[in-house]
């Protein structure tokens, strides 16, 4: 069971894009966000896996012919 993470989904998508876009050390911008640096860098890393596998097919709307 996973724990419920302190900061709100919306915060880490805008960390993990401000990160993505940024010309800045991940480090500084954790900092400015007051985020450990391998906290952000484990949602950077998470978010790259997720984009990479693609969407998750939902096996009750798989069409069948």
């Amino acid at each position: 069971m996973s724990r419920r993470s302190k900061y709100p989904e919306q915060f880490r998508r805008d960390a993990i894009e401000l990160v993505n876009t940024s010309d800045r050390p991940l480090r500084q911008i954790a900092r400015e966000l007051g985020v450990n640096h391998e906290t952000l860098r484990s949602w950077v890393n998470a978010a790259k896996q997720a984009a990479e596998a693609g969407p998750v097919e939902d096996p009750a709307v798989t069409d069948e012919v």
